[in-house]
């Protein structure tokens, strides 16, 4: 064989060449494809709050965002009729009565014609609309988040959630802890924690972190005291979900055991994070500036991403996403406070797999140099005085 090939060399060479072009060829375009591929679920459309998907993603058009007309109106309690004689979509809530010819470059708002930037449409079978043009007639305030490259609409004043009025002096509620003993302990009244706190009953959980009035003597237990490096107690770092986002009190879950392993061999290890219980759909922000190193599937994290520092001393792993928004991958810049993913309960198989438990943010805090896991609990506490705040 190996003698055929030396004196049919001349002959063969070309045809290797041209082959190898071809797989070039191939290689190249895959590449684009590929980069150009989303790692993961994509959500575009964030309505009070909370991711929503869709089975035909938002488009762009002439710097207009278009969306699946039946996604507003399903999570805004709109009314939706379409016309397929006249090719036309009417839209009303409340008194108001929209009506959108598709592909036309007008609409009519309770009668009144309204010249549009970008004409509705149909793609796949799914009627798309201008969505800050039909939600702005509704009497919504709509947003753009270029950074993210999603549009998030209120039909109502958004607020923040109930959260503590004076947050200059945060204590950790420690086990056999009680209104009465911190306010005791600390010079206060249980009536300022609770009114400071919102509170709305005396109970309490041991890790729940409560705000002292700066009148009060300094927490006897606090996150910066009780962090181990000062370093990450940075007040240009923020808390992975925002103000006017609702979430379980939360408690240290690192070290814990867990006995789900991808072997199935019965083994238990270390939970390496913290667990916040939230809502499916609730946008997650990027604690630091840095960039992304990983962002896809893992068979424990399911749909997870994975970002470094700008510093480069620390990885940040935010995992069981239900979707990343548009556009992100591996190298990509992002800034502090920006939403890269949402919340949602994936992982614990294959890819796409979800059920397994329920619906929270596990965020996991790593040294970049070694890998080590540390434990977060603190630092979120910490950060917890610094939200991305949609209300202000």
């Amino acid at each position: 064989m190996t003698r055929c090939l030396h004196n049919n060399s001349r002959h063969l060479w070309p045809r290797i060449l041209g082959v190898f072009s071809v797989c070039i060829i191939l290689m190249l375009t895959l590449g684009d494809k590929a980069d150009a591929a989303e790692p993961g679920p994509v959500i575009s459309l964030v309505i009070d709050g909370r991711g929503v998907s869709a089975d035909v993603q938002p488009i762009q058009r002439n710097g207009r965002m278009l969306v699946p007309i039946r996604v507003i109106a399903e999570q805004t309690g709109a009314q939706v009729q379409y016309d397929g004689a006249i090719r036309q979509v009417v839209v009303s809530n409340q008194g108001k009565r929209i009506v959108i010819p598709i592909d036309q470059s007008a609409a009519y708002v309770d009668g009144k014609r309204v010249t549009l930037d970008v004409p509705a449409t149909i793609v796949k079978k799914r009627t798309l609309v201008p969505i800050r043009f039909v939600s702005e007639s509704l009497g919504y305030q709509v947003d753009w988040n270029a950074a993210s490259k999603v549009a998030m609409v209120w039909t109502k004043k958004q607020t923040a959630s109930a959260s503590a009025k004076d947050t200059s002096n945060p204590y950790i509620v420690q086990e056999g802890d009680s209104l009465f003993l911190i306010a005791k302990r600390h010079n206060t009244s249980i009536e300022n924690l609770k009114k400071n706190n919102q509170l709305t009953s005396d109970a309490l959980l041991a890790g729940q972190l409560l705000y002292l009035t700066n009148q009060a003597k300094p927490a006897a237990y606090s996150p910066k005291k009780t962090a181990g490096n000062q370093q990450l107690l940075r007040d240009d770092f923020v808390f992975p979900l925002a103000a006017e986002n609702e979430y379980e009190p939360y408690v240290d879950s690192f070290g814990s055991n867990r006995e789900w392993t991808e072997s199935g061999n019965g083994s238990v290890r270390s939970h390496e994070g913290i667990d916040i219980m939230a809502p499916t759909g609730t946008p997650v922000y990027s604690v630091s500036s840095g960039t992304i190193n990983r962002i896809g599937w893992n068979t424990y994290g399911g749909w997870r991403i994975n970002i470094t520092d700008a510093g480069g001393a620390y990885k940040m792993y935010y995992a069981h996403l239900s979707a990343f928004v548009p556009g992100i991958k591996v190298g990509h810049k992002v800034s502090t406070g920006q939403m890269i993913g949402f919340v949602g309960d994936s992982g614990y198989g294959a890819p796409g797999t979800t059920g397994m438990f329920s619906p929270h943010l596990h965020f996991g805090l790593y040294q970049a140099s070694s890998g080590k896991a540390i434990d977060a609990y603190n630092y979120l506490r910490y950060w917890e005085q610094n939200k991305v705040n949609h209300s202000n």
